[in-house]
């Protein structure tokens, strides 16, 4: 990971687990890198896609999947995932929130990220994080200066990588720590009571 004196950026994915989960979980992540390497991960990424859509840990296979950890393993960049549990299948967007205040910590404190994006949702999900963020930075959890965003996985790589490493840690959860073994020491888990 590059050294304290290069400014760094997060992008950030989530997913969640209820069926064949115990607990149930829902899981944030975020892959840390300096914004002049990622350009390379970009074009390193964009072969493997098996449409034009976004590469979507669901949407792929083993062999695919093998190859996509493979090309991730080569990035010289962090991932960090909060694991959140049990969480209430009527309640994701608590889980959310919840999950949010801890890793915008985390990226802050921990990896001085200082300019998030997080995977777009639907406007009112999006107004819903921004809501969150604001209260964070209310309450001094996230400096003023931060900025953080939403960002089109169509049109943004970097996105995709946070899907696939939070795909990985979900499949370990439910039972298939292939993927995330395959990853070594490259990703921080860090699991929260919801």
């Amino acid at each position: 990971m590059p050294g304290s004196d290069v400014e760094l950026h997060a992008w950030i994915d989530e997913s969640a687990r209820v069926a064949n989960a115990e607990p149930p979980a829902y899981f944030l992540g975020g892959v840390v890198a300096a914004p002049g390497a990622s350009e390379a991960h970009r074009d390193a990424l964009r072969p493997l896609q098996n449409t034009r859509r976004k590469l979507h840990w669901r949407d792929i296979d083993g062999p695919h999947r093998r190859r996509v950890i493979s090309v991730i393993k080569g990035f010289d960049v962090q991932h960090v995932v909060v694991v959140g549990t049990p969480m209430d299948s009527k309640r994701q967007e608590r889980a959310r929130a919840l999950c949010l205040e801890r890793l915008a910590w985390e990226l802050c404190e921990r990896h001085h990220v200082i300019h998030t994006t997080l995977e777009a949702r639907t406007p009112s999900l999006m107004q819903r994080d921004r809501r969150t963020i604001d209260a964070l930075r209310g309450r001094g959890g996230l400096p003023k200066g931060m900025r953080v965003d939403h960002g089109n996985p169509l049109d943004e790589p970097m996105l995709w990588i946070a899907d696939q490493i939070v795909g990985a840690v979900g499949d370990a959860h439910t039972g298939d720590g292939r993927w995330l073994q395959a990853l070594t020491n490259a990703v921080e888990l860090i699991r929260i009571e919801l």
